[in-house]
C-alpha cells in the first residue's frame, strides 16, 4: 500500500524567514502541530509546535518580560526547526512507514517526489485513520475477541478452521488479526471481524469450538 494513497497534498507549509509567531498562528488557525518548512521554494525542515514552546524563555529567566518578548520577536522559523528530517517517497509502503515511525518516535513524514519536490505529508493521524480502515474499527459491534495461546494463531490451517465454523452458521470472516498480550508471552489476542449483525451466532459457534472469547 503505497504512502501516496495515504498522505495529505499539497501540505500547508511555511517559510523559513517567517518568525515563529507567524508559525504558532498558522497551526493554531488550522489546528496543526507541526509544518514543513520551504527555503527558496524547496523543502528545508519541519517546524513543530513543540520547538515553537522550546523557544520560549523559562519562568527562570532573568530576562524582563519586554526583553524576553522582544527575543523571541526576533526569532525566526529556520532558528527552532528540525533540519535532518526523515522524508518518504509517494511510492514508499505506508506499512513500513508507520513502523518506522513507531520505532523512531516521529510523528510526521513529509512526502517529497524524486526531483525534490514537496507533494504531501503523512502523520501519525494518517496512519491512525490507516489502522481505523485496515480494521474496519467504525463497526465495533461486528468485533470479536479471542484469547489464544501464543503460537497457535501461526499454525497452518488455523485461520482456514475459524472460517469455515463461521461459514457453517452462515456468517464472513472479513478481517483477522493476532496480536501478543501485553501482560503476558505465552497469550495473545486474536481480532475478528465479521460480517454485520451476526456478531451473536459468530461467538455462539466458536465458543461451541471450544474458543475463549474475551469481553
Amino acid at each position: 500500500m503505497k504512502v501516496r494513497y495515504w498522505m495529505t497534498r499539497d501540505p500547508v507549509t511555511i517559510d523559513s524567514d517567517a518568525s515563529i509567531a507567524d508559525a504558532a498562528r498558522v497551526m493554531k488557525e488550522r489546528r496543526f502541530r507541526r509544518l514543513p518548512v520551504m527555503e527558496n521554494g524547496r523543502l528545508a525542515g519541519l517546524v513543530t509546535y513543540r520547538n515553537i514552546l522550546e523557544a520560549q524563555p523559562s519562568a527562570a529567566s532573568t530576562l524582563s518580560v519586554h526583553e524576553a518578548r522582544y527575543l523571541v520577536a526576533k526569532l525566526k522559523v529556520r532558528d527552532v526547526m528540525r533540519k535532518n528530517i526523515i522524508t518518504l517517497s509517494p511510492d514508499d509502503d505506508v506499512l513500513t512507514a508507520m513502523m518506522e515511525g513507531h520505532r523512531k518516535g516521529l510523528g510526521a513524514y513529509p512526502v517529497v517526489e524524486a526531483d525534490g519536490r514537496l507533494v504531501g505529508i503523512v502523520t501519525a493521524a494518517d496512519l491512525f485513520n490507516l489502522i481505523v480502515h485496515i480494521l474496519g474499527a467504525a463497526d465495533r459491534d461486528d468485533f470479536i475477541y479471542l484469547s489464544e495461546e501464543a503460537g497457535h494463531f501461526e499454525a497452518p490451517g488455523y485461520i482456514g478452521r475459524i472460517a469455515a465454523i463461521l461459514s457453517g452458521h452462515d456468517v464472513a470472516l472479513l478481517s483477522f488479526l493476532s496480536l501478543p498480550r501485553r501482560e503476558t508471552a505465552d497469550k495473545g489476542v486474536v481480532i475478528l471481524k465479521v460480517s454485520r449483525g451476526r456478531r451473536v451466532t459468530a461467538v455462539g459457534a466458536l465458543t461451541a469450538e471450544g474458543f475463549q472469547i474475551i469481553n
